[in-house]
């Protein structure tokens, strides 16, 4: 699987947006905290679905790619709870 980053553009805010947008308008429906789970389930299917596609070797690089996913996320949450609790200057 390739794990390259790839730089983070305007695109890619305006798709994260719409993820959020969509996830907001579902909230009107259900509780947050569900939304939360079902975001975070769909990203684990999604991504086990491209290595599954996309790796040659998926079998044998399931725990690579593991740790991966779990460290890109691992940032990302950090970075957002970064933007959001640390005091504005």
């Amino acid at each position: 699987m390739n794990t390259e980053q790839q730089p983070v553009t305007k695109e890619f805010y305006a798709l994260v947006d719409r993820f959020i947008g969509l996830a907001n308008e579902l909230t009107g429906d259900h509780a947050t905290s569900r939304i939360s789970s079902v975001i975070l389930y769909a990203a684990a299917r999604y991504n086990a679905h491209c290595m599954a596609a996309l790796d040659h070797d998926a079998a044998n690089n399931r725990t690579a790619a593991t740790d991966y996913f779990v460290g890109q996320y691992r940032s990302m949450l950090d970075e957002n709870m970064d933007n959001l609790l640390s005091p504005k200057k």
